[in-house]
């Protein structure tokens, strides 16, 4: 089947309800003291922009662990454990529609927005070096301090503090040609230093090793099979097998690598996907995860592995058995998008719908006003 809608479909989220918080100043909410029911209120992220399409995505615990998150339109929210802070275009952001965040060495954050990289020093936003008509969907600082970071549909920069070197540009598909294969939404380096590139429109994965680019896609049964998907998938008879030898999908939202070091692909319609440096395997114990596909997913600090997926919340998987969590126990939504580890050892989990919800290993808590 040729993907003909545009990646916005899966990440698009309707409009926030009004939110009933109080703020400081424009840019900040704080805690609320005990309502009438004595109920304790808590900082929840509000929209100050006005946009109509939000997802929220957790993305850094920074070295004074802070929590910062980047969310389309509205900006990017950091959270102290006690107040949000919205930085938009108004404080010197780039633009107001932003996506990765990490920190460098040096300390700064260094903010992806539609407009090219800003930099925020803690106290003002500057320009980062690279061309501002680049749409920066992910970011990595490499152990050599290098910046790397994905532009929408362009390709992999690496930028080494003087010149940009540009990495699958020229990249044609070998069966499906040049059809913007060339979205790559992460970028990560595993524990031997090889830098990791994935892609949302049908390129599969490469690794870089620092000399050869090699490239892993499905076999050609996979593309005979689900080019046609339509007409097997009411099939009885006819059911693709994965094979080891080949990666699971060739649609990967994000990738991560565990304490062992296994690479693990969240796959858009093939669940997760584990590489141990010489075969994959197909991580399919329960068929929602892979009905609806996976967007993060992370090991966290007790060597349990989360899985956030489209439409059926997250899973958990303690080695032994998968255990699913949904709105039915608190999460805010179900459509999920990102997940964070906090020093506490807390996840925070980003959906659509302006949803963002803190699992403290019992109970679910929202940190937003969002619609459902």
């Amino acid at each position: 089947m040729k993907f003909k809608q545009p990646i916005f479909y899966f990440l698009m989220t309707y409009l926030l309800s009004a939110s009933c918080n109080g703020q400081n100043s424009p840019n900040q909410t704080q805690n609320d003291s005990y309502s009438a029911n004595k109920t304790e209120q808590h900082a929840k992220i509000v929209r100050t922009q006005g946009s109509q399409f939000e997802n929220v995505t957790c993305q850094l615990v920074d070295k004074e662990g802070n929590l910062w998150f980047s969310i389309g339109g509205e900006g990017v929210y950091r959270y102290d454990g006690k107040i949000f802070t919205n930085f938009t275009t108004n404080e010197g952001l780039c633009n107001n529609n932003a996506g990765p965040i990490i920190q460098d060495r040096e300390g700064n954050i260094l903010i992806g927005t539609k407009n090219g990289i800003c930099i925020y020093d803690g106290k003002k936003f500057t320009k980062h070096p690279v061309p501002d008509t680049l749409n920066i969907k992910c970011m990595l600082e490499d152990k050599d301090g290098n910046l790397w970071f994905g532009a929408m549909n362009k390709g992999v920069f690496r930028y080494d503090g003087k010149k940009l070197t540009h990495f699958i540009d020229k990249y044609n598909h070998p069966i499906l040609a040049e059809k913007n294969e060339k979205m790559i939404m992460d970028i990560m380096q595993d524990k031997k230093g090889n830098i990791w590139f994935s892609s949302w429109n049908r390129g599969g994965v490469w690794r870089y090793d620092g000399t050869i680019l090699t490239h892993f896609l499905p076999s050609a049964d996979y593309y005979s099979f689900f080019e046609d998907e339509r007409s097997n998938a009411s099939s009885s008879v006819t059911k693709y097998v994965h094979s080891p030898e080949y990666i699971c999908d060739d649609m990967i939202f994000s990738m991560s690598e565990d304490k062992a070091g296994n690479i693990w692909f969240a796959t858009r319609r093939h669940g997760a996907c584990r590489f141990d440096g010489n075969s994959f395997h197909s991580f399919v114990e329960n068929e929602a995860l892979v009905s609806y596909g996976v967007y993060s997913i992370l090991e966290d600090k007790k060597g349990n592995m989360w899985f956030t997926t489209d439409k059926n919340g997250v899973y958990c998987y303690d080695g032994k058995t998968l255990k699913n969590y949904t709105t039915a126990d608190g999460l805010v939504n179900n459509s999920v998008i990102s997940i964070l580890e906090d020093n506490d050892g807390n996840l925070w989990f980003g959906t659509k719908w302006f949803g963002l919800s803190r699992f403290d290993g019992k109970s679910f808590v929202s940190f937003s006003q969002h619609d459902d």
